[in-house]
């Protein structure tokens, strides 16, 4: 079966940076078993030792915030972002000149196995280099999530069951990731009713002049609903209408499509009953 996952992303102007006082909790007292590392890959990755996180610098020779990664992969968050009050949130807009970053594997990630991404671009209002994207697999910053959703699933929920055949579940994986799109939020507030297009560019003001020259009855007709839509307002002022007045999200959408495998999920993960599936997600 297929499922999507939706994102909504915005950013602020940062007023400060402030460092967390709190990231050396993450290590428990007597457990020796490395928590933190230097990369989120575990083929290339280092451990960090407590003592190492209380000697590593925040920031790096070029000013550029130095990472630090859970044993999952997942960054540890080692400053906070400090606003002021009047600071207002803004919709993101992908960098079409730099978005093929995000379909290729970092050189270092040889485990990354769909390789580069098919993708296609879509510039938006005359800015050529930004718009929409449209992806024929996941980008790569999601491939840790599809491998943790892996590991999950396809290991057993009990610890204590070793009767289940274990290695057969973990043969193949249960999620893989199927498309991915990039847009603004706001697509949703201005597109039609049924046609799902903008009236910017359905061309009814080109329908409407050619209507001048219309020959029959049925052509006529045609061309006098153009015209009567033209009149009630021109594409340009619609689009003004729709966007003035009310709290728009205008925040980047991110939508990712995953495909999810039952027959390699483990059967203490999933279940069926009458025709549903139900799925537990643990880590």
């Amino acid at each position: 079966m297929s499922t999507f996952t939706h994102s909504y992303y915005r950013a602020k102007s940062v007023n400060r940076w402030a460092a967390r006082d709190d990231v050396a909790q993450i290590f428990a007292d007597g457990d020796d078993d490395p928590v933190l590392y230097d990369h989120y890959n575990p083929h290339v990755r280092s451990p960090i030792t407590r003592e190492q996180l209380a000697e590593l610098p925040l920031l790096d020779e070029n000013d550029e915030l130095i990472r630090v990664f859970d044993r999952d992969g997942w960054e540890v968050s080692r400053r906070d972002a400090v606003y002021l009050p009047t600071t207002e949130a803004f919709g993101g807009l992908v960098d079409l000149t730099r978005v093929h970053k995000l379909f290729a594997p970092a050189d270092e990630d040889e485990d990354w196995e769909d390789g580069n991404i098919k993708f296609q671009v879509y510039p938006q209002a005359g800015l050529v280099t930004a718009g929409h994207v449209v992806g024929q697999g996941l980008m790569h910053p999601y491939h840790n999530l599809v491998r943790s959703l892996n590991e999950s699933l396809g290991q057993p929920n009990d610890e204590d069951d070793e009767d289940m055949g274990d290695a057969q579940w973990n043969e193949a994986p249960a999620v893989i990731g199927i498309a991915c799109q990039m847009y603004n939020a706001v697509m949703h507030q201005t597109r039609g009713n049924s046609t799902q297009q903008h009236g910017v560019v359905l061309g009814n003001v080109t329908a409407t002049l050619a209507g001048h020259f219309a020959q029959n009855t049925k052509d006529k007709a045609k061309a006098n609903s153009f015209l009567r839509k033209c009149d009630v307002h021109l594409p340009h002022e619609e689009y003004v209408y729709k966007i003035t007045g009310r709290r728009l999200s205008r925040d980047l959408r991110v939508e990712n499509v995953i495909g999810i495998s039952m027959s390699n999920v483990h059967p203490t993960n999933g279940t069926r009953t009458s025709g549903k599936y139900d799925i537990n997600f643990h880590n």
